[in-house]
């Protein structure tokens, strides 16, 4: 069952859902049936998202690591070891992962473009987070071995809406054993609860095409393997984090676009036309649940 209770030890966030938050030095803790605690570290610079790993964070601080398969051998120890850091400041969360290849020539990874399927075909990382800590939405991110990405909501832990496309930055590195990725997710780019003090739910996600084999920071069923991140109930717990007040969330994205047409019937050596158009679109949160979208002069 979750302690809600406070009173049980102050050192819990309210409604909270784990094992005891893990102390310093460490970053993860798990108890006997299998839920997790990760711990969220705040930054005193900002890390530079180049993919190389060589800031003084990834030396002093844990990783999260010891991922557990979900496929094709449930609930054992991935084959290939992997390290995660959550890190973040006054604008962004960072989520950061060391891949380590046993055989980094048979790695596949083929795709570029931005939430393209192809981008799950081939070796990638994922992470989850349950921004309101209701175990039943998220938002999601996903980084293949080349730098390929795609996002997306989910609702109900089976609804998945890939429209959604918010600012984040990646970069990608490789390394003799093995490649790395650096993620910067801006707090403005996310919705969460009130106050300052955040509770988050997550989990961390590696797929090797070669070995076919999926895994997770926290035990997934063999039957959820794919949408295992999805799969919110199942997620850590993150505790740690510090978030800026929300502002009023204002995207403006203007655009202009031109055109030629040419008749190539027309006497006596045809004619050209050109033409030119403009417009803008607005963004505008206007609770933590209801947007507004304004456009002015659609371009389509």
């Amino acid at each position: 069952e979750s302690d809600r209770s406070p009173s049980v030890d102050p050192n819990r966030p309210p409604r909270f859902d784990g094992p005891p938050p893990p102390l310093p030095p460490a970053v993860i803790s798990r108890d006997a049936a299998g839920r997790t605690t990760g711990r969220a570290v705040r930054l005193t610079s900002p890390l530079r998202v180049d993919g190389r790993l060589d800031e003084d964070v990834y030396t002093s601080v844990q990783s999260m690591s010891d991922f557990i398969q979900a496929e094709p051998q449930e609930g054992a120890p991935a084959t290939e070891r992997t390290e995660a850091w959550v890190t973040f400041d006054h604008e962004y969360v960072y989520v950061s992962f060391r891949c380590w290849e046993s055989q980094p020539e048979r790695m596949v990874a083929n795709e570029m473009r931005r939430d393209n399927g192809n981008v799950f075909q081939g070796d990638f990382v994922g992470f989850s987070l349950d921004t309101f800590y209701d175990r039943r939405t998220a938002v999601l991110f996903i980084v293949n071995a080349i730098g390929g990405r795609t996002d997306g909501q989910v609702s109900d832990e089976r609804q998945y809406n890939g429209d959604w496309n918010p600012i984040w930055h990646v970069a990608v590195g490789r390394f003799d054993g093995g490649w790395t990725v650096e993620t910067a997710v801006p707090f403005k780019s996310l919705r969460y609860r009130p106050g300052r003090a955040q509770v988050w739910g997550f989990n961390l996600r590696r797929d090797s095409q070669w070995r076919n084999e999926i895994s997770f920071i926290t035990p997934i069923p063999i039957a959820m393997a794919m949408n295992g991140l999805q799969m919110t109930s199942f997620a850590a717990t993150l505790v740690g984090l510090e978030a800026p007040e929300r502002s009023r969330n204002l995207e403006v994205k203007p655009y202009a676009i031109s055109d030629m047409s040419t008749d190539v019937a027309a006497p006596p050596t045809g004619s050209t036309e050109l033409g030119a158009d403009i417009g803008v679109d607005v963004k505008y949160g206007i609770t933590q649940n209801l947007t507004a979208n304004l456009t002015v002069n659609t371009d389509f």
